[in-house]
């Protein structure tokens, strides 16, 4: 049990990392969007890319620290979601060159949505004594990053890349502090 408990915390951690990470990264390539804005729009969306490879296989391999099939099949299937995203993500800007196509913004939105709505229920099958109010921040964050995206009123793609940036960094930030009260937790479970 404190073996899993530890693991668990492990990958949490590196997905908090790797969060934070891509949001301070993406905020400054937004930055230098001011003077190149259709590259930098494309490294955003690799970064992106990348990020929902990476989170992907974390989760799967967390699957580990949980001992319930339910929450397990929530975690894979999340992180399948994920990993097929930034595959479909890098095959989509692979071939264009300094724009990437609209229906770009389509697959984040579906996979914010997604993996928040596969986050909220893993959270709800969790038997968690704290903390559950942070995972449901954490999954109605995915949501409402992916609602943004859709919307009335598609952003342009300027607009969508600061929102993943801050997504990224609000992500990174509520992850921090999940990782902090598991910790806490641990401790007050001693």
């Amino acid at each position: 049990m404190a073996t899993e408990l530890l693991f668990g915390r492990l990958v949490l951690g590196l997905r908090t990392v790797l969060a934070l990470l891509v949001g301070l990264t993406a905020v400054f390539i937004v930055v230098l969007a001011v003077f190149m804005p259709r590259t930098t729009t494309v490294l955003v969306v690799q970064l992106f890319a990348f990020y929902a490879l990476l989170d992907g296989v974390l989760s799967i391999v967390a699957v580990r620290a949980v001992d319930r099939m339910v929450p397990r099949c929530f975690m894979v299937l999340e992180g399948v979601v994920s990993v097929g995203t930034g595959v479909a993500a890098f095959i989509a800007i692979s071939g264009y060159g300094e724009r990437p196509p609209q229906g770009l913004l389509t697959l984040i939105a579906l996979w914010a949505i997604v993996t928040g709505a596969l986050q909220l229920a893993l959270t709800f099958s969790l038997n968690l004594r704290r903390g559950r109010g942070i995972l449901v921040a954490t999954a109605a964050l995915s949501v409402a990053l992916g609602i943004s995206l859709l919307g009335w009123e598609p952003p342009d793609l300027m607009a969508a890349v600061w929102r993943l940036a801050m997504y990224a960094l609000l992500l990174g930030v509520l992850r921090l502090t999940a990782t902090v009260g598991l910790r806490r937790q641990e401790r007050l479970d001693k």
